[in-house]
């Protein structure tokens, strides 16, 4: 059985918490379960680290007897201990046992924490194993060193000189230890914040949205909250909402949208920064700039790897985000491009720091292979922005997305390297990469099994004006609904690629109401973005009622040739009368979730533009004795010929229906005319107002709502059915 709908959905939620948890718990090299600041840390007890990190580089003689023999002298040459040295060599032991006694005591460490130290971690330092254990313990050590002290006195007894040989019990002075124990204490603590940002910004970047989502569950749309979103759907500046702004450098966000954009962005700033924290003497970072270069170095490339969760999700078909929130795919992809945008300058930011802390010494370190995956990471994240930007995106969109694929990955693989070579698994930092690629795949694993549900059709392609202005697309055999993906695997060399297109019926000879559906239209090019079709679970194309009678399943499409595939597949029909090609289909999909909000509505006005009457006239049809307005502007009568059936049955519905060519400008409809005319009418209830049109239309139509429906005594459901990228 295929998994569809809610199975999918349920499917892919399950993977991905399961993945999640997996990483988040499952034990590892390091000390704790999860990541530096949710499950793991780097020195526990400082104390232990701080001493160990003092006398760790002092020669031994690796002797479990005191004092040395001929080996001492042999084992003095070393450069460095061996780790059984740290086990077996009885100087070493004693003087922990001994430096342990007097400083862990002062922290409140209680002795079964110094002991689990003592087990795991004297041969290895930061991270622990069980499997490398002293020849004696805690206490016998301590046992042994106070032995030492009474035969020589307490006044006699050396101190550890860091560098020099250590073969008799000694201690350490303070002067020495500090600096140790201020780096370990402040970069315990760094760290942890680190840590903590990174999961303040994934967890919060995923459900802000669900919490401002959550005022649509009230049990009716109070007026004042009818108001507000008036006024949150108005473009931020001018007049229109999805045009392109400053030169085609991007797309301009509803005031909505800015307040979760600026909330973004204020966020990722202040997390990259705070909190601060400054400790001296310091051996790790010996002044207060390095140690700034440190934190917001540190702190901006854990934040950008923490953005992965958001960056993936948002741009994913198959978010779950989408039936949480009813936000729409647009939406999401704008905050998308947003969360990369603060991605990208966090990463340049990090390598910069990191190139200035280690400018001296940058002949050797740039050879260590954790800075070359640093250094590949941080050029394929910043060229995915110029190759990205809009006015790419609508002249080689093709060529957008094969490159934005290519370099994400790249992107993905090498931030794991640079964690993975710099600390294997020590500080879990690799889990955000697990969660970011888990996305990417499931993704693609639930775009394959939609593919695979619908077999391998064939598309019967036929002009339906002389001049194939529209195409028709039927695909005989596939029920869908909402909007679907098409490959054709032999039209364009990039047999991978797809591109969306909107469905209105998918039963081709059946009656609904006495009339025959037969036609459905298209999504444009995403890049000129044109209306998307999407369904709801109100209803679709292929649902009837219940005098229906339905015919065989065929998915009908009209398609509008833009650029990029749509072009191509005009360009191989050319002049004949139809076409037979092979496709595979992906879907169904829903654009736009929020189309279900209309359910509160006793009115329905839909304002459409061309081939965005495929995405209206489900909607309509699913208002059975509501009362309903169709307003449809139209280039061409091919057009209204090939909905003909459609148009008719709506009518039979109680539709009005309202059509006017817009080659005539007398004859345009003044959208805002239309609103201003329903919200003063006496009907009670909500008003859903539905636009799916060019982004003229779509501008004037979410104008005229943000200047009426705002003082109006009727609340209103605006849906803007649109598609962009």
């Amino acid at each position: 059985m295929a998994l569809t709908g809610p199975s999918l959905w349920s499917f892919s939620t399950f993977m991905l918490v399961l993945l999640t948890l997996s990483q988040l718990f499952t034990p590892s090299v390091a000390d704790g379960y999860g990541m530096i600041g949710a499950g793991k840390w780097l020195y526990k007890p400082v104390c232990a680290h701080a001493y160990r990190r003092v006398i760790y580089k002092n020669r031994l003689t690796c002797d479990a007897k005191l004092p040395g023999d001929s080996a001492t002298a042999r084992l003095h040459r070393r450069a460095t201990n061996p780790p059984e040295c740290f086990l077996e060599d009885a100087a070493f032991l004693r003087t922990m046992a001994l430096c342990l006694e007097k400083l862990c005591p002062h922290d409140n460490i209680p002795i079964s924490v110094i002991e689990g130290y003592w087990e795991s971690h004297l041969a290895t330092g930061t991270i622990g194993d069980l499997a490398l254990r002293p020849i004696m313990s805690y206490q016998e050590a301590l046992i042994y060193a106070h032995q030492d002290i009474e035969e020589i006195g307490a006044s006699n007894v050396p101190y550890a000189v860091v560098g020099e040989p250590l073969n008799m019990t000694s201690l350490v002075r303070d002067q020495d230890l500090v600096p140790y124990y201020n780096a370990l204490t402040w970069s315990e603590r760094v760290e942890r914040d680190h840590g903590r940002n990174g999961v303040a910004i994934a967890v919060s970047s995923v459900f802000t949205p669900v919490l401002f989502s959550l005022l649509r569950f009230l049990p009716t749309h109070p007026l004042w909250y009818s108001r507000l979103v008036a006024i949150l759907e108005r473009p931020l500046a001018g007049h229109r909402h999805r045009s392109p702004i400053v030169a085609d450098m991007g797309i301009m966000p509803t005031r909505g949208q800015t307040l979760y954009i600026l909330y973004l962005v204020m966020t990722q700033i202040f997390l990259a920064i705070f909190p601060l924290a400054f400790s001296l003497p310091n051996y790790f970072a010996p002044t207060r700039m390095e140690q700034l270069l440190v934190l917001v170095g540190y702190q901006t490339g854990i934040l950008a790897m923490a953005n992965f969760v958001a960056l993936f999700l948002f741009a994913s078909r198959n978010n779950i985000l989408f039936w949480i929130t009813n936000w729409s795919r647009s939406t999401f992809l704008l905050l998308h491009r947003w969360i990369a945008y603060c991605l990208i300058l966090q990463v340049s930011i990090h390598s910069s720091f990191q190139l200035v802390r280690h400018y001296e010494a940058h002949a050797t370190e740039s050879e260590e292979p954790f800075w070359i995956w640093g250094i590949v990471g941080t050029l394929a994240f910043v060229v995915l922005w110029p190759a990205s930007i809009l006015p790419i995106r609508k002249k080689v969109y093709e060529f957008f997305l094969i490159f934005h694929q290519v370099f994400a990955a790249i992107s993905l693989v090498a931030a794991f390297f640079h964690i993975y070579k710099e600390s294997k698994y020590n500080r879990g930092y690799e889990i955000w990469v697990y969660i970011g690629g888990a996305f990417w795949f499931l993704d693609r694993l639930l775009r394959l099994l939609r593919m695979v549900a619908n077999g391998h059709p064939t598309a019967v392609v036929t002009p339906v004006d002389p001049d194939s202005e529209y195409l028709k697309v039927e695909i005989d055999g596939v029920v869908a609904h909402g909007h679907v993906y098409l490959y054709f695997p032999t039209l364009p060399w990039r047999f991978w690629q797809s591109h969306p297109f909107s469905v209105l019926s998918t039963f081709s000879g059946a009656t609904m109401g006495g009339s025959t559906v037969a036609a459905a239209a298209s999504i444009d090019d995403p890049e000129k973005m044109s209306p998307s079709g999407s369904g709801s679970d109100l209803s679709s194309g292929s649902s009837s009622s219940s005098s229906s009678v339905l015919g065989r399943p065929k998915t009908t499409i009209l398609v509008r040739p833009m650029n990029g595939l749509t072009k191509a597949l005009a360009a191989r029909l050319g002049q004949r009368e139809s076409l037979s090609i092979p496709v595979f289909v992906e879907g169904s999909y829903h654009a736009n979730p929020s189309i279900r909000n209309l359910k509160s509505c006793s009115t329905l006005l839909c304002i459409v533009g061309g081939v965005g009457i495929t995405a209206v006239v489900p909607i309509l049809k699913s208002f059975e004795g509501v009362k309903a307005r169709l307003a449809w502007g139209v280039r061409t009568d091919w057009l209204l010929r090939a909905v003909d059936d459609e148009i008719r049955d709506l009518v039979k519905r109680g539709v009005k229906v309202e059509t006017r060519s817009s080659g005539d400008a007398n004859e345009r409809f003044k959208v805002g005319d239309l609103v201003k005319e329903e919200l003063q009418s006496g009907d009670g209830g909500d008003l859903g107002v539905v636009v799916c049109g060019p982004t003229g239309m779509a501008g004037e139509v979410r104008m005229a709502i943000a200047e009426f429906g705002s003082k109006g005594k009727r609340g209103v459901v605006f849906v803007d059915e649109a598609f962009s990228w």
